[in-house]
């Protein structure tokens, strides 16, 4: 039996196994730090990705749920929120009580700012007349293509 040339793959000994831990990771790691876990190349994670469509679909999974998660905090940010903060008053290396306050985290201005540029880009965009043209040349090409084309 032939040997095979170059380094051997690590796909089936170092990613595969671990799809579940990737998916976790893709959450908080770029791809550099996720290499650096597994133990594997960065040139070889980019052939992973090439050749391994459960790679792919196991990265993006995680960073989808990312985005949800992200998008959930800048909308809570933009809005404000309570929430409890917890103190404990320590004496002598003994806590003598625990404390609890309830305390309010204002809107943000720029978290708002960014909700309203994209949750209702025709109002709170930077480039009108971008948004305009972009408008009219939609409206163009859906008449051209109920009139069967130019």
């Amino acid at each position: 039996m032939a040997r095979s040339k170059g380094r051997p793959n690590k796909y089936f000994t170092h990613v595969k196994p671990r799809l579940n831990e990737i998916a976790e990771m893709s959450l908080t790691m770029t791809d550099e730090q996720i290499c650096k876990v597994l133990g594997v190349g960065k040139s070889a994670w980019c052939e992973y990705k090439n050749n391994y469509s459960e790679l792919v679909e196991t990265l993006n999974k995680g960073r989808s749920q990312l985005v949800v998660d992200l998008r959930n905090s800048l909308i809570q940010r933009a809005k404000g929120y309570k929430y409890i903060e917890r103190k404990r008053i320590i004496e002598g290396g003994i806590v003598v009580r625990e404390e609890e306050y309830e305390k309010a985290q204002p809107a943000d201005v720029g978290a708002i700012h960014l909700c309203l540029k994209n949750y209702d880009r025709e109002n709170w965009s930077n480039d009108w007349q971008s948004l305009e043209l972009k408008k009219q040349e939609l409206e163009i090409k859906k008449q051209n293509s109920e009139n069967g084309g130019w």
